[in-house]
């Protein structure tokens, strides 16, 4: 596949080259420097407050070791109580509502918004995974003190149940070499901020070195892709937006489907292959197994999964499992809830403009789609036509979104 992927890679660099000539006979110019005075005005404030940002996110290490592992009595908060569940729900709305407020008193131009945004929402997933995750050691934490008093105070022959209980609770509290509760410094979760993951484990398989080769690769393919990404949205997809109230909606949408699809394929590259890949070799996470193969998909519910791991581990842990331990039959349909509501969220944010929860909507009309294209007879079977349906929907409709926004 190496070989296609080159030849891709050429005919990219063919019509690029193409396109800046196209440009330059026009304007004088090569490269429209719009867009780039854009990305990096105000470009210190963005970078100080991306960095407050995330060095935020670490009051969940003291959060976590005083309230539920602190060694003295009383304990403050018992983790197997709801109060410890309501009390981590207000620490993140809290946090999350605090930088959705910051962005908005700094006037950023939208491009630093939209990268705001979603740090922000990625942030705020860590978080979650971070205080989840250690709420339900903490619960098993204490279950096992209990277990092991409970033996003390009997004074009977060990009993082989409990004893299988507590060899359980260990292999979980203990994975690889850390054991919880001492594994959870700021170190810990220092790693787990630098990691390209969003669901907390106390320690994850690791390589055994870093090929810097192999980094700098990555670094020089973002490199790359940004410059491809920048020519194609300054010279073929601005331009068009700002003829839209003249062109109309439709007409827009159309010219923008090309450019679109670009971009959104370089986004995945970008995010998945070169700095995912890249932040994984300099932590030595040994994971990388960050997408599967989400261009064979035959709709959109198998898309959800595929095409952004990370993402679909956290809603499986942290949404969908949780709901279906109480409601099997909605799970899932809770999950895209939460999914739709955090896109329509962060979208608002991003862009400062509210479009009557468009984005919200097409997510939510998946719900009886998925089912709808498992049970036609003439079309569930059909595996080529229903990933070309896929396709012509990804490739309409993202443009469309866009353009509402």
């Amino acid at each position: 596949i190496r070989g296609l992927v080159t030849c891709f890679w050429t005919i990219i660099g063919a019509y690029l080259v193409s396109l800046l000539l196209s440009h330059y006979e026009k304007n004088g110019v090569f490269l429209s420097s719009g867009l780039a005075s854009l990305i990096f005005s105000r470009g210190t404030d963005l970078i100080l407050s991306d960095l407050a940002l995330v060095l935020s996110t670490a009051f969940v290490v003291p959060f976590v070791r005083v309230l539920w592992i602190g060694r003295w009595q009383p304990r403050f908060i018992d983790p197997r109580h709801t109060r410890a569940m309501v009390l981590q729900a207000i620490a993140e709305i809290v946090w999350l509502v605090f930088w959705y407020t910051w962005q908005g008193t700094r006037g950023w131009p939208w491009s630093q918004r939209c990268f705001f945004a979603l740090h922000t929402v990625v942030n705020w997933m860590k978080v979650h995974s971070y205080l989840s995750t250690n709420r339900h050691l903490a619960c098993s934490l204490r279950t096992r003190e209990e277990l092991v008093h409970h033996q003390i105070l009997s004074k009977s022959k060990k009993d082989k149940n409990i004893q299988e209980r507590i060899q359980a609770l260990d292999a979980e509290l203990s994975p690889y070499s850390a054991r919880f509760p001492e594994s959870q410094t700021l170190a810990n979760y220092a790693m787990f901020q630098l990691c390209p993951v969003l669901v907390y484990e106390v320690e994850y398989p690791r390589t055994t070195h870093i090929r810097w080769g192999y980094v700098a690769e990555k670094m020089a393919g973002t490199v790359g892709i940004f410059a491809v990404f920048y020519i194609i949205v300054a010279h073929l997809m601005i331009p068009h937006l700002e003829r839209m109230p003249e062109t109309g909606l439709l007409l827009t949408t159309v010219h923008l489907m090309g450019p679109m699809a670009t971009c959104w394929l370089l986004f995945f590259f970008i995010t998945f292959d070169s700095i995912a890949n890249g932040f994984a070799e300099l932590t030595r996470f040994a994971d990388r197994r960050f997408y599967d193969d989400w261009w064979n998909v035959r709709g959109l519910d198998e898309f959800s999964r595929k095409w952004n791991r990370p993402v679909h581990l956290f809603l499986a842990r942290h949404i969908y499992m949780p709901v279906r331990e109480y409601w099997k039959s909605i799970a899932m349909a809770a999950t895209f809830l939460f999914s739709s509501v955090l896109h329509e969220v962060t979208v608002v944010v991003a862009c400062h403009r509210w479009n009557y929860g468009m984005f919200f909507f097409s997510q939510m009309m998946q719900i009886p789609l998925i089912p709808l294209a498992n049970h036609i007879p003439w079309f569930k079977d059909q595996q080529a036509l229903r990933n070309w349906s896929f396709w012509l929907s990804m490739v309409f409709f993202q443009p469309l979104l866009l353009c509402l926004y």
